[in-house]
């Protein structure tokens, strides 16, 4: 008799695959979209969204949780050159916050008489058709003759 330990069966179906939560919050700290973070972690997009759309997903959380690490983050650099007094920064932020009053507008005025527009593109249509009779007929003329000539 053999002292051989019994195998096992393999299970069945995929394998599950593990999503590193850490990383995701930091590249969608770095502003990065979904495609790229699935794609630096080498998962599939339906994978990941698959997780994502779970309730209560620990991934979603994840997500919009970078986000506003990012966003923090760079609003922070941008209120250090505020305050250094840097006029760039001091310009993009009042654009961007208070577009009302400060986002530089571009008024485009177009006036179009449609009547005179209509009454061009008749004018060409009637010119066209005088043209092509005066040609046709010299053309007509020389046909009936050789129909004529044919006939007798």
């Amino acid at each position: 008799m053999d002292n051989k330990t019994p195998l096992t069966p393999k299970k069945r179906g995929r394998k599950p695959i593990n999503i590193d939560l850490d990383r995701v919050e930091y590249l969608a700290s770095l502003n990065m979209g979904i495609m790229d973070i699935c794609k630096s972690l080498g998962v599939g997009w339906d994978t990941f969204n698959k997780h994502r759309n779970k309730k209560n997903s620990e991934l979603s959380e994840r997500l919009a949780i970078g986000k506003s690490k990012g966003l923090e983050r760079a609003t922070a650099k941008l209120m250090d050159k505020i305050n250094d007094g840097e006029f760039n920064a001091i310009q993009f932020y009042l654009k961007s916050a208070d577009r009302e009053r400060w986002a530089e507008k571009i008024e485009t005025k177009v006036n179009i008489n449609l009547n005179e527009i209509i009454n061009q593109g008749k004018g060409r249509i009637v010119d066209q058709s005088v043209e092509k009779l005066e040609i046709i007929e010299p053309f007509l003329k020389k046909e009936d003759a050789k129909i004529k000539d044919d006939n007798k």
